[in-house]
């Protein structure tokens, strides 16, 4: 049996279109959402302790902006940070969750600029081993 929907959120419009649907599902389906902020510590330049921070706090922010947003449509919901790369980071936490699907918004790159830049949609479509549902967002 699935636990949950996991949703990949990161405060940008088309992050807050894919908490919307992410909700509905888990709504329809009984399901918690469990909203994910996905991070990679990257020590370029400046006080690694610093950016860390910086990051972890931007984090914070962010998913309790999107526990605020979720909880008001009467989803049950949960926050949880992972300290990695974002698909790498959806991926792994679906696994430990058991979830039935991961949700995530798109800018509406093309597919080609997508997999030349590495998109956080296009990474989960290769790595993910549950469905992944990739919302549109139109300006």
């Amino acid at each position: 049996m699935s636990s949950g929907v996991i949703v990949g959120y990161d405060g940008s419009d088309c992050a807050k279109e894919a908490l919307r649907v992410a909700s509905e599902f888990g709504k329809a389906y009984n399901e918690k959402v469990i909203i994910a902020f996905g991070y990679e510590l990257s020590p370029a330049g400046g006080e690694l302790h610093d950016y860390h921070k910086a990051l972890k706090d931007l984090a914070n922010q962010r998913v309790a902006e999107a526990m605020e947003i979720a909880t008001q449509g009467g989803t049950e919901v949960e926050g949880v940070i992972v300290e990695q790369a974002p698909a790498q980071g959806l991926v792994e936490l679906a696994a430990n969750r058991d979830a039935r699907v991961i949700v995530v918004g798109t800018r509406g790159e093309s597919p080609i600029r997508g997999a030349l830049l590495g998109s956080t949609p296009h990474k989960l479509l290769q790595l993910s081993d549950r469905p992944v549902l990739v919302v549109p967002f139109a300006e």
